[in-house]
C-alpha cells in the first residue's frame, strides 16, 4: 500500500472521529432526556402506588368501623326501640372496631346513650340536629336516609374527629313504614385515626402531603404535612359514606435534583470522548488489517477448500456434533436440524461446564472418564436432558463419544467427538406410560371391562371401596355390586345413553362386599377400537357417603331451630303452602295455634336467659308430646311457638276442626301450666293461644298466620291464659293498642307524664308524706287511667323509662323543698316496677339521680309489690341492703295479697308495710276480715316496721285502724291525689290549723 493512500486513510481517521464525538454526544443528551422523563414517570407512578395504598388502607379502616352503625340500627329494630342492650353491645363492637372512640344511640337526634360514658358524659343530651357546626351533616343524613361520614368536627367531649351517623326509622308490626327514630353513630378521633394508618411515615420516605375533604364548596383541610412544598402534586380521591376525600403528595425535594442533570451532560461528554478515541483506534486497526490480507488470501483459499471437504462429510450425519478438547472447552457445535437451543449450553470457547446445569455437568463428567479408560476409547447410551430458555418442554439426548488424537500446529492434541441424539419422543411416550399407571391407582376406584361387560381389571381405590379383591371381580359383572335399589329400567336408560353418547353419569346406590349399601358418583365412558366398535368400558366412582350426611345437616340447619329442634318459620311455611296449593283441602279445614308465654321476658330479666332457654325447650317438649305425630309443631321466634294441625274432615260436622283446635289448645294450656323443675327450682307460666282456622279458599300462609296472631293478643287483652278464635274485629283492637304504645312511646317527651300526690296521715291526721302517682295527659285522648297504660307499660318494658322519669320529678320536688327549707321531715313515697327494680343498675341509678339533685335520701321511700318477693331473694335482700346504706326508705306494697315468705320476711330491711285497700275495706263486713287486718298490724310492729293503711274511705274505718295502732294512713276518705300546687297548700293548711 503506498503513502498517499495510507495519508489519506489517516486523515479519515480523524475525521471520522470527530463526526463519531458529534453522534454520541448527542445521542447521549437525547438518551439522558427520555431517561430523566422515564425516570420522572416512575417516580410519580410510585407516588401515585403509595398514595393509593393510604388511600385504600385509610377507606378501608373507615369502611370497617362505620359499619358498627349498622349492627346498632339492626338490635333497635330488633328490639322495637328498646336499647337495654346498649352497653353490652357496644363494649362487644369496640373490641371489632378498635379505632372507634365510642358508639352512640341519639332518639330523634338526641344522644342518649354512649359507650364508653368514661371520657364522654359531656355527649349525653347532644342535639345533633340543631347543633350549628354538625347540624347540617346531621340533617342530610336524616333527608338522604343513609349512613354519611361527617367531619372533621370539633367533638363535644373535646379533640377533633369523624362521625359517622345512620338513620333508624322503625317499621311497624306488619312492615310498614315507620317514623324517624334517631341515629346510631360511631365516633373516630381524627388523631387516632392518623396514627392507625401511619400517614405521617409519608415524610420519612421524603414526601410532603395534604388530606382534604372535596364535596364541599370549599375543601376542608384534614391533615397536612408542609403543603407549602407540594409542587405539581400527585393525588386520589376517596369515596366515603356521603363524601369524597384526596389525598395528595410529592416529593419535598422535587421530583428530579438540579445536580442529576449537571452529572447527565458531563457523562455524555465523557462517554462521546471515549466513543470518538474508539473509533480512532478501530480504524487505525483497520488500516493494519488490509495490510495483513493480501498476506492472508492464500492461506485463506487453501482452508476454504478444506473446509469443503469437510462440511460434505459433517452433512451426512443427521444429529448435532459436538466437538471439545481434553480439557472439555467447546470447539465446534454443529447443528444440521436448527438445534438452536443448544447453543445457550455449548458455548463455542468455554468450558462444557459454563452453561450446563450441574447434573448434566456431573454426568458429562463421569461419561467423558469412562471414555477415556476405555479400551476402544468411546461410550453410547448415557442420558441427560435440558430445558431450554422460553420454552416449557424437556429436551432428551442420547450420547456417543469418541476420543481421538489429532494433528494441531506440530503438536498431537486429544479431541472429544460428541454425537447428541435427541430422544425427547422416545421419553415423551415412556412417560405417558407412567402417568397413566399413576393416574389408575387414583382415591377414585376404577372399573375397566370388555366388550362384554366382564370386569378385567380393577384398581386399588375399587378395592377399598368395595371390599372386593381384585381376584374376585376379576371376569365378573358390575352386577356383583348391585343394591337391590334401581330397576331394570334404571339400568337400561343407563346402557342406552352410553350406546347414543358414549359417556353416563350419576348417583347410583351400590352393596359393599360386606353388604353395607352407599351412594356413589359414578361415571362410564366407553372405549372405541380402530372399526369404530365398543372394546372397553371405563367406570370411576367416589364414595359420597360423607356429602349425603353434610346435606342432611344443613337441611337440618335451614329447616328446624337449633335451640328446641322443633321446625322453625321456613318449614312451617313451606308445610303450609303445600297444604293449601299443592296437597289441597277440599272438605277439609285446618287450623294454625299462634302460642305467646305469658310473662316470658320476667323469666330472662329476673333468672337469666340459660334459664330462659331451658325453659323454652321443656316448652318444646311438652307441646310435641301433646300433639299428634301428624301435625306440626314451631318455633316461630322468642317465646312464640305455632301448632300447625292435621286437616280434619268436614263433609259430615262443619264444627269437627273448631272443635278439635279447641280440644288441643286447652289440652296444651293444661300442659303448659304445670310446674316447670329446672335445676331443682319449680317455675310457673302460662300460655295464651290464638286460633286461626283455614280451609281451601285461604292463599297466604302469612295472613293465617296473621290472624292467629290477633287472635292471641285478644286473648292477652281479655286477661291471658286462655285462648280465642280469630273474629272480625280483631286487627282493629290491636291496632288500637300498638297506637295507644306508639303515644306512650312519646309521652316523655313531649311532656305528657305528669305526678299527683295523694298525702298520707298520721293517728293525729297531720300529714307526714305522699305517695308519687303517674297520670297521662294525653292531647286527644284526655286523662289516660293508670289501669289503662301502666300495664301496657309493663308489657313493653317503657316502665323502664317512665320508672326513671318518675324518680328524676320526684327528687327534684325534694330537692327544691329542702332548698327552701319546707316540709321538713316530709317522705314522698315513690311506686317501683319489678321490671324497674330488676336491673342490674337499679342502685346506682337511684344513687346517681339523689347526687344529681342534691335530694336527701331520708325523705325518698320507694315502695316495692309483696310479688316481687317471689324472685331471686338473694339479689332482692342484697338491692335492699344497697338502698338502706344510701339511706333510702323501703315499703312493701300491697302487702298480704301476694307471696312472701315469713322465714325471710324479717331478713328484709324494710322501713314500713302497707296494708292493701281490699282489706281496709272488708273492715266493717266481719270479725274475720277485721282479724287480718290486725294481724297484719301486730306483724309489722313485732318485726319492727311501720305500719301504713291504703284505700280509708270512711271515718269508722280510720278510727278502728287507729285504734288498732295502725301508724299511717291514706285513702280517698282523707284526700284524693292532687297537683304538687295543691299539695303543698294543703300541706300549709293543716300546719296552720
Amino acid at each position: 500500500m503506498s503513502d498517499s493512500v495510507t495519508k489519506t486513510l489517516s486523515r479519515r481517521s480523524y475525521s471520522y472521529s470527530a463526526l463519531a464525538f458529534i453522534i454520541v454526544f448527542v445521542l447521549g443528551l437525547y438518551a439522558s432526556y427520555n431517561w430523566e422523563s422515564q425516570q420522572l414517570k416512575v417516580k410519580r407512578a410510585q407516588a401515585l402506588s403509595l398514595a393509593q395504598s393510604y388511600s385504600f388502607q385509610l377507606k378501608s379502616v373507615l369502611d370497617h368501623n362505620l359499619s358498627g352503625n349498622y349492627t346498632l340500627a339492626a338490635l333497635v329494630h330488633e328490639f322495637g326501640g328498646f336499647t337495654r342492650w346498649f352497653p353490652q353491645v357496644a363494649a362487644s363492637l369496640l373490641e371489632i372496631y378498635p379505632e372507634v372512640n365510642n358508639f352512640a344511640l341519639s332518639p330523634k337526634g338526641i344522644v342518649k346513650h354512649v359507650y364508653p360514658l368514661e371520657g364522654n358524659e359531656r355527649v349525653i343530651g347532644f342535639n345533633q340536629l340543631m347543633d350549628i357546626e354538625q347540624g347540617g351533616d346531621a340533617w342530610d343524613t336524616l333527608k338522604q336516609q343513609r349512613l354519611i361520614l361527617s367531619g372533621p368536627v370539633n367533638l363535644v367531649q373535646g379533640g377533633r374527629g369523624l362521625i359517622g351517623r345512620l338513620p333508624i326509622a322503625m317499621e311497624s308490626r306488619y312492615g310498614e313504614a315507620g317514623q324517624f327514630w334517631g341515629f346510631s353513630s360511631s365516633v373516630i378521633r381524627l388523631d387516632d385515626l392518623l396514627d392507625n394508618i401511619n400517614l405521617a411515615s409519608l415524610v420519612k420516605q421524603g414526601y410532603v402531603y395534604q388530606l382534604q375533604r372535596i364535596d364541599t364548596e370549599q375543601p376542608k383541610l384534614i391533615a397536612a404535612q408542609e403543603p407549602e412544598l407540594l409542587q405539581d402534586p400527585v393525588q386520589v380521591e376517596m369515596s366515603l359514606p356521603g363524601v369524597t376525600w384526596r389525598l395528595q403528595i410529592a416529593p419535598k425535594e422535587g421530583w428530579l435534583p438540579k445536580q442529576t442533570i449537571v452529572l447527565y451532560l458531563l457523562l455524555c461528554l465523557i462517554v462521546a470522548a471515549v466513543i470518538a478515541r474508539l473509533v480512532f483506534t478501530g480504524l487505525k486497526m483497520n488500516l493494519q488489517k488490509q495490510q495483513l490480507t493480501t498476506l492472508l488470501s492464500l492461506q485463506t483459499e487453501h482452508a476454504d477448500q478444506t473446509d469443503k471437504r469437510l462440511l460434505s462429510t459433517l452433512q451426512a450425519i443427521p444429529d448435532p456434533l459436538l466437538e471439545l478438547d481434553q480439557d472439555g472447552i467447546v470447539l465446534d457445535l454443529r447443528t444440521p436440524n436448527d438445534e438452536l437451543e443448544l447453543e445457550q449450553f455449548f458455548i463455542c470457547g468455554e468450558h462444557y461446564s459454563k452453561a450446563l446445569p450441574y447434573a448434566v455437568v456431573q454426568i458429562l463428567d463421569n461419561v467423558f472418564l469412562e471414555t477415556l479408560h476405555s479400551p476402544s476409547q468411546s461410550h453410547r447410551g448415557a442420558l441427560f436432558s435440558l430445558i431450554p430458555n422460553n420454552a416449557s418442554q424437556m429436551l432428551w439426548f442420547e450420547l456417543s463419544i469418541v476420543f481421538r488424537k489429532v494433528q494441531d500446529n506440530d503438536q498431537l492434541k486429544g479431541r472429544f467427538i460428541v454425537l447428541l441424539r435427541d430422544v425427547s419422543a422416545r421419553q415423551e411416550a415412556e412417560q405417558q406410560q407412567r402417568i397413566a399407571a399413576t393416574a389408575f391407582e387414583t382415591q377414585d376406584g376404577i372399573l375397566i371391562s370388555d366388550r362384554e361387560n366382564r370386569i378385567i381389571r380393577v384398581n386399588k381405590a375399587f378395592q377399598r371401596l368395595s371390599g372386593y379383591s381384585e381376584a374376585e371381580v376379576i371376569g365378573e359383572t358390575p352386577a356383583i355390586l348391585q343394591s337391590g335399589k334401581h330397576d331394570d329400567a334404571f339400568y337400561q336408560h343407563m346402557f342406552e345413553s352410553l350406546m347414543n353418547k358414549g359417556t353416563w353419569e350419576g348417583e347410583v346406590w351400590n352393596r359393599r362386599k360386606d353388604g353395607e349399601v352407599y351412594p356413589e358418583w359414578l361415571s362410564i365412558s366407553t372405549v372405541h377400537d380402530h372399526h369404530g366398535e365398543i372394546s372397553h368400558y371405563v367406570a370411576t366412582f367416589k364414595d359420597i357417603s360423607e356429602r349425603k350426611a353434610s346435606e342432611r345437616q344443613i337441611r337440618q340447619l335451614h329447616y328446624y331451630d337449633s335451640l328446641t329442634r322443633l321446625a322453625n318459620r321456613t318449614l312451617l311455611l313451606e308445610e303450609m303452602t303445600f297444604l293449601i296449593h299443592e296437597k289441597g283441602l277440599r272438605n277439609k279445614q285446618s287450623a294454625v295455634l299462634f302460642i305467646d308465654l305469658d310473662h316470658f321476658k320476667d323469666v330472662n330479666d329476673v333468672w337469666g336467659h340459660n334459664i330462659g332457654d331451658q325453659l323454652l325447650q321443656q316448652v318444646a317438649t311438652r307441646l310435641v308430646d301433646t300433639t299428634r305425630s301428624k301435625d306440626v309443631v314451631a318455633r316461630f321466634g322468642g317465646d312464640e311457638f305455632l301448632v300447625l294441625l292435621e286437616p280434619t274432615d268436614i263433609s259430615i260436622n262443619a264444627d269437627r276442626a273448631i272443635y278439635r283446635a279447641s280440644h288441643v289448645a286447652e289440652k296444651l294450656s293444661k300442659a303448659l301450666s304445670r310446674a316447670f323443675i329446672l335445676n331443682g327450682v319449680d317455675y310457673q307460666i302460662a300460655a295464651s293461644v290464638g286460633i286461626a282456622v283455614f280451609d281451601e279458599h285461604s292463599h297466604e300462609p302469612l295472613d293465617i298466620i296473621k290472624q292467629a296472631e290477633l287472635a292471641m293478643y285478644e286473648a292477652k287483652s281479655t286477661g291471658r291464659s286462655r285462648h280465642c278464635f280469630y273474629e272480625a274485629g280483631m286487627q282493629e283492637r290491636v291496632l288500637e293498642r300498638v297506637q295507644l304504645e306508639t303515644d306512650l312511646r312519646h309521652a316523655i317527651d313531649n311532656d305528657e307524664l305528669l305526678l299527683h300526690f295523694q298525702p298520707q296521715w298520721d293517728a293525729e291526721r297531720r300529714m307526714v308524706g305522699a305517695e308519687a302517682l303517674l297520670r297521662w295527659q294525653h292531647p286527644d285522648r284526655g286523662m289516660v287511667s293508670p289501669a289503662v297504660f301502666i300495664p301496657l307499660a309493663e308489657e313493653t318494658r317503657l316502665i323502664l323509662p317512665i320508672g326513671e322519669w318518675v324518680l328524676h320529678s320526684a327528687c327534684q320536688w325534694l330537692s327544691n323543698w329542702r332548698k327552701q327549707h319546707q316540709m321538713q321531715g316530709f317522705i314522698m313515697s315513690v311506686n317501683v316496677s319489678a321490671a324497674q327494680f330488676s336491673q342490674e343498675n337499679f342502685v346506682e341509678q337511684v344513687q346517681a339521680i339523689l347526687e344529681k339533685y342534691h335530694a336527701p335520701a331520708e325523705a325518698l321511700q320507694l315502695e316495692l309489690t309483696e310479688s316481687m318477693l317471689a324472685h331471686d331473694q338473694q339479689d332482692i335482700i342484697s338491692k335492699m341492703s344497697a338502698l338502706k346504706a344510701l339511706g333510702v326508705l323501703i315499703s312493701l306494697d300491697d302487702f298480704g295479697t301476694g307471696y312472701s315468705s315469713l322465714s325471710y320476711l324479717h331478713r328484709l330491711p324494710i322501713d314500713q308495710l302497707k296494708i292493701d285497700q281490699s282489706f281496709v275495706a272488708n273492715i266493717e263486713q266481719g270479725e274475720k276480715n277485721a282479724s287480718l287486718a290486725e294481724s297484719i298490724i301486730s306483724l309489722g310492729h313485732n318485726l319492727g316496721m311501720e305500719v301504713i293503711a291504703e284505700g280509708v274511705e270512711t271515718t269508722a274505718q280510720f278510727d278502728w285502724l287507729a285504734a288498732q295502732g295502725c301508724d299511717l294512713f291514706q285513702g280517698f276518705g282523707l284526700a284524693r291525689p292532687m297537683t304538687m300546687d295543691a299539695l303543698l297548700k294543703k300541706y300549709q293548711d293543716t300546719q296552720t290549723s
